[in-house]
């Protein structure tokens, strides 16, 4: 099934970019996703890795349309202590909770460039992502455990709206480097067994990406 969605995913993509292509760019970027859950009061520990390819293409010289497909890591990552009367942390209470979940995600987004050579760029979109696994380590019914997977308690979809900005640099023709930023915002619950984490409250996905990489620009 993995490796179905995945060839999906990159049909999708190529297909997209080559029908509608006009002045079309492909492209990868390598960077840092900051994920959580929306509902938390306290930021997540949470530090992941995200990968994706790019494929745009101008519909005018400013405003730009662009699809990506990539991987990313969601979740969240806490560490609990347990104080006493005297505040001072009880002996073996410390525990670290961590949700661990890999999307495949499509972002669509729109661009508008400001500048003709350094490019500062606004973008704005959605995105839908499919759930490729999912883990849990922390207390689960008072008990500990480590890596208990926890797929089939999730939705395995996911979608969102996106915004952020960005710099894109040539540096030699037809070749530009990327500098990006995205806030991505989930609008789905993927809560379905409330037994699964913990609680009964909407589970909503958040995430801060910065990423570098390359554009090539196809005459």
């Amino acid at each position: 099934m993995k490796k179905v969605f995945f060839i999906l995913a990159g049909l999708v993509f190529l297909g997209f970019t080559s029908s509608y292509a006009q002045y079309p760019a492909y492209g990868a970027k390598l960077g840092l996703s900051f994920p959580g859950f929306q509902d938390e009061r306290i930021a997540s520990e949470r530090i992941t890795p995200a990968i994706s390819l790019i494929g745009n293409f101008h519909i005018t010289r400013s405003f730009v349309m662009q699809m990506e497909v990539g991987y990313e890591l969601k979740g969240n990552k806490f560490t609990y202590e347990v104080w006493d009367a005297e505040g001072l942390p009880i002996e073996d209470s410390t525990y670290v909770e961590k949700t661990n979940m890999g999307y495949v995600t499509v972002p669509l987004l729109f661009k508008y460039n400001l500048g003709s050579s350094n490019k500062f760029y606004l973008q704005a979109g959605g995105y839908y992502g499919y759930l490729l696994n999912a883990g849990f380590s922390g207390k689960m019914n008072n008990e500990l455990v480590s890596r208990v997977k926890i797929k089939d308690g999730l939705s395995p979809h996911d979608y969102g709206v996106l915004v952020g900005g960005g710099l894109e640099t040539p540096f030699r023709k037809g070749l530009s480097m990327l500098l990006d930023v995205k806030y991505h915002h989930g609008m789905r619950d993927l809560n379905i067994d409330p037994d699964i984490l913990g609680h009964s409250n909407p589970v909503k996905t958040k995430s801060f990406v910065m990423s570098m990489g390359l554009l090539i620009d196809i005459d």
